[in-house]
């Protein structure tokens, strides 16, 4: 496959027309042939372009409730598939969407862009070798004012914050730590129907690991993440640098006073996305975001969600 082929289910999407696009436009072996935007409740243009000929992949940012049974349309068509987080609202359908993949031999990538940026992969390397000692915490913010009351993010089409943004704040744990979690807690705030607007929490991951997170809809925007260890703390200046190529620091602060800084050209973790998407197709590289770690992941949501209520 000299040139991926693409097509896009929802391209209406924010995050398609503003992160996603640009880099298919910019790499030369990757090309959208196909977009589709349903109107109304008429979703036949998904469904013509599921069976086209002419794609390789399909890229799905629909509304979370949709990701599932596109996911199974896109997979029967023969398409492999690189769709949003989260795969679906709850683990048991991320289990079903990764299963049913499989079962028609088409690769399904949760598009997690947080681990193809350099400096993601530096920290983990980093954490790993020792360079803060043992790792105790994990603390991550993610917060925004979402605004708008209609937004499908905020109701049953996409079941609220936690689903939304927990991943920026449990992934980079549940990458460092490699293992299945131990336990976790949760207290939320919810709307009328029952919505999470803001959880915040933690997840035990063992041997004296635990990560801590704040997740909003309705608070000014932050977004951090410290990782604490028994010889240093771990910090990153301009936590999300989302689409942008940059240099961006890792800064760790020691017992003694002494601070180290490390530059990282963090790169477009989009970009990295799209083209390691494209090897594990080819077969030529392992997902650094897999079917287990989003399983994973969607069990610890669910049980943040029961904890919380």
């Amino acid at each position: 496959m000299t040139v991926m082929r693409w097509g896009v289910l929802g391209a209406s999407s924010r995050i398609y027309r503003k992160a996603l696009l640009p880099v298919f436009e910019e790499l030369p072996d990757h090309e959208v042939v196909a977009e589709a935007r349903r109107a109304g409740d008429d979703e036949s243009p998904y469904a013509e372009l599921v069976r086209r000929d002419d794609v390789d992949a399909v890229y799905i940012p629909l509304p979370n409730h949709l990701h599932l049974p596109w996911i199974e349309r896109a997979v029967e068509a023969g398409k492999h598939v690189l769709c949003e987080k989260p795969i679906a609202l709850d683990a048991a359908d991320v289990e079903r969407a990764f299963e049913v993949a499989a079962a028609h031999d088409r690769h399904l990538i949760e598009a997690y862009m947080w681990p193809h940026h350099a400096r993601s992969q530096r920290m983990l390397e980093l954490i790993h070798d020792g360079a803060i000692g043992q790792p105790r915490f994990l603390n991550g913010t993610f917060t925004y004012q979402l605004g708008d009351p209609g937004d499908h993010r905020a109701d049953g089409r996409g079941g609220g914050v936690v689903l939304d943004v927990g991943i920026y704040c449990i992934g980079p744990a549940l990458l460092l730590a490699g293992r299945e979690p131990v336990g976790w807690s949760a207290a939320a705030v919810r709307d009328h129907a029952g919505i999470d607007r803001a959880m915040t929490g933690w997840v035990d991951w063992g041997k004296g690991f635990i990560g801590n997170f704040e997740v909003c809809f309705e608070a000014p925007g932050r977004t951090t993440l410290e990782v604490v260890g028994t010889d240093g703390i771990m910090t990153f200046p301009d936590y999300f640098p989302s689409g942008r190529d940059a240099v961006l620091p890792i800064v760790i602060d020691r017992h003694d006073g002494t601070q180290q800084v490390e530059q990282v050209a963090d790169g477009n973790g989009y970009r990295g996305m799209v083209q390691q998407f494209a090897a594990v197709v080819r077969g030529e590289a392992e997902p650094l975001f897999n079917a287990e770690h989003s399983l994973r992941l969607a069990k610890i949501l669910d049980g943040l969600h029961a904890a919380s209520r």
